[in-house]
């Protein structure tokens, strides 16, 4: 028999834990040992204030312009991971997936307590079940937990979503207000898009709970008041931390808003179908509202349906808010430079999504429950049987993505086969070289120049060590006269300078070094590139008989790289041609203690040594 309507089932809480937990490990137990990739460098391996949890001024003190500045408290979780396994990558995704697990647990409660009121044809726990279990399953999270860094996304929905059930709660305590609030300050120390928990929290409430703004400002407007508060937390956390990529002047906000049209309509196919996932979408192009019209369309459809909603279905209109709520500070009007999309910006209006999914299809069947009452408990059956299998399905399909995690390789590969752009084909030539597979890099790097200029820097790396010179320089030339002030020019310079030596433009190498010096005068490599220089410059000279300037052009060159046996020998030749014979012995005998291999030097050794004798008699 049905049960009556008004009453509720409950699923213990000890069987919800367990069958998210499951549903979680069954997801991602194959990806829980992917290696660091990409902003996982910064971040964690050579990112020096997670080498201690205490003191916590440390921990949460990250450096500038790196995945974790200004969100300390992501930080400190890394000083954690470290503290407890060192570099070992497991502990960090282990980290990543609890938090996922806990989220959807929390997005459980959210959704019950909403659906409180809900009928005991289809229990409220029952939906709140299979919104979490889509969530958690779904492979659009998969970048929370396979990339280590980007916990950053996770731990801010985490606080995002426990702020939330902390305002749901706290009709019944006010302890659970106080919780709401000290959430949303931790979330905002976690992530900038946290921003808009305390709107959510409004829209909640007003849609929920209160007939009016009015009404929900009188009961709660010192709660709300509260929440808001955590914005002066954010604002100094951001002026404290500075990014130069996010609002950055390169990209408009026009330009920035057009590109948006194009991945959120992508976000939302990823969500219906999750296939062809892409690791990095590269950097925002220049484009125009047609080159996007059809998504551009499908965006302003979808804004337009959840406002009507918001009027005629509130919860419904409400779900369709949150998605383009949390999706605002990171898909909107604010350009951030570094990429123009992520799937990991879809954490947060994913859980939305699963929501609506659920409760339309509940719609769905109650609607067939009431045309065909005799068949109710079949097409409960035939529901949660069709929630099972897409749950299945989901899993399936992120254990499928995890493979891509293996190996750096095999995930740029995959990202540069589903989505190629320049920045991801720099990426893949960077494991090709790592992998020894030079000429793959370099057919890699060719393409990638097109869009992602700086490029050109690793091209010239690869023409140089395979022997290309002459490409080497005119690619590099053109790779430092883009910016010949940025600070990443400095290898690029040093290169050059070395390919420049090896074509025999002495001078011209002399100044890519000079000018490395200029920018960084403790720049060990530029040194010693200046000491090849004079070294050279030594050797011509005493082939021209001029012994004094090639004496004095080998003691320049030991005085910027003592440990050039090269100029030793060099030296050694102008003293014993100026008569100094034992000094030169000595630079010689220096010269093989530097390098013992060095034929010239011995020969010169043994000719000096005889000499020295010659004048002994």
């Amino acid at each position: 028999m049905a049960p009556r309507a008004g009453r509720t089932r409950r699923i213990p809480v000890y069987a919800i834990v367990l069958i998210v937990a499951a549903v979680g490990l069954a997801a991602y137990w194959n990806g829980l040992k992917a290696p660091f990739i990409w902003d996982d460098d910064p971040a964690i391996v050579s990112n020096p204030t997670i080498r201690s949890v205490l003191p916590l001024s440390e921990s949460l003190s990250p450096p500038l312009e790196t995945p974790t500045a200004g969100r300390p408290l992501v930080n400190l979780s890394l000083a954690v991971n470290y503290a407890a396994g060192n570099l070992d990558e497991t502990g960090y995704h282990v980290w990543n997936l609890a938090v996922l697990i806990a989220s959807a647990l929390l997005l459980f409660g959210i959704v019950r307590l909403t659906l409180a009121g809900a009928d005991g044809r289809l229990p409220g726990d029952a939906l709140a079940l299979a919104a979490s279990l889509i969530w958690v399953a779904h492979p659009l999270l998969s970048e929370t937990v396979e990339y280590a860094t980007q916990r950053t996304e996770s731990m801010m929905g985490f606080f995002f979503l426990l702020t939330l059930y902390g305002a749901i709660r706290g009709r019944e305590s006010g302890g659970w207000l106080a919780t709401a609030v000290l959430s949303c300050a931790a979330g905002m120390a976690t992530k900038e898009s946290m921003a808009v928990a305390p709107l959510a929290v409004m829209l909640y409430d007003r849609v929920f709970i209160f007939d009016s703004w009015r009404d929900a400002a009188r009961e709660r407007g010192w709660f709300y008041g509260a929440l808001a508060a955590t914005w002066v937390e954010l604002g100094l956390l951001m002026w404290r931390w500075p990014r130069s990529t996010v609002g950055a002047a390169s990209v408009s906000s026009w330009t920035y808003l057009v590109n948006q049209a194009a991945m959120i309509a992508r976000y939302v196919g990823l969500a219906v179908w999750p296939r062809a996932l892409v690791i990095d979408y590269g950097l925002p192009r220049a484009i125009g509202v047609t080159d996007v019209l059809p998504q551009a369309l499908l965006v302003l459809a979808l804004l337009a349906g959840t406002v009507v909603a918001l009027v005629r279905w509130p919860a419904i209109g409400f779900l369709g808010a949150m998605f383009f709520l949390t999706l605002a500070p990171t898909s909107s009007v604010v350009p951030i430079a570094s990429e123009v999309g992520a799937e990991r910006r879809m954490y947060l209006p994913l859980a939305a999504l699963s929501v609506l999914a659920v409760t339309l299809a509940r719609a769905f069947v109650e609607r067939l429950r009431a045309k065909w009452p005799a068949r109710a408990r079949a097409l409960t059956l035939a529901a949660v049987c069709v929630a099972a299998v897409s749950v299945a399905a989901l899993a399936a399909r992120t254990t499928y993505r995890n493979r891509d995690y293996a190996t750096p390789l095999t995930l740029w590969e995959s990202a540069v086969a589903t989505r190629p752009h320049g920045r991801a084909r720099f990426a893949l030539a960077t494991e090709y070289v790592t992998a020894g597979r030079h000429e793959e890099a370099i057919a890699q790097l060719r393409e990638a120049v097109a869009d992602y200029p700086d490029a050109r820097a690793g091209l010239g790396a690869e023409l140089f060590l395979l022997g290309q010179r002459a490409e080497a320089i005119d690619v590099l030339d053109l790779f430092i006269g883009a910016n010949p002030s940025h600070p990443n020019r400095i290898p690029a310079r040093i290169l050059m300078g070395q390919a420049l030596l090896g074509q025999g433009r002495i001078d011209e190498g002399a100044s890519q070094f000079s000018a490395v010096l200029a920018a960084d005068p403790s720049s060990v490599a530029a040194n010693q590139g200046l000491a090849t220089v004079a070294r050279i410059r030594a050797a011509r000279l005493l082939e021209q008989g001029n012994i004094a300037q090639a004496s004095a052009q080998a003691r320049e060159a030991l005085r910027l790289n003592a440990g050039d046996a090269d100029a030793h020998n060099v030296l050694g030749i102008t003293l014993a041609q100026q008569g100094q014979v034992d000094e030169a012995v000595r630079e010689f005998q220096v010269a093989l203690r530097i390098n013992p291999q060095h034929t010239q030097a011995s020969r010169n050794l043994e000719r000096a040594t005889a000499l020295a004798r010659e004048h002994a008699k």
